[in-house]
């Protein structure tokens, strides 16, 4: 939880695909966002407000996955930013 919380200098985030959870808050308010790539072909669990007021970034996901990411729990709230790994 909170792990990078308010962190104002990180720009982009890349997730490993072992990574099975992300806690609550964990990127919330990291202003400075342009990009997160989470590389797990099943979501992550989620917690709570994880990319809220993370400038809208975009979040990229193995394509095979994406609409598997828009319609999970917790990840559906951001469904509008989730798009393909290219």
């Amino acid at each position: 939880n909170n792990t990078f919380s308010n962190c104002r200098n990180l720009r982009n985030v890349n997730i490993p695909s072992g990574v099975t959870n992300i806690g609550n808050y964990a990127f919330n308010n990291c202003r400075s966002l342009t990009s997160v790539t989470v590389n797990a072909t099943t979501p992550p669990t989620l917690g709570s407000d994880v990319f809220n007021n993370t400038n809208n970034c975009p979040i990229y996901v193995p394509a095979a996955s994406v609409d598997t990411y828009k319609a999970a729990d917790g990840w559906s709230n951001y469904a509008s930013r989730i798009q393909a790994i290219i």
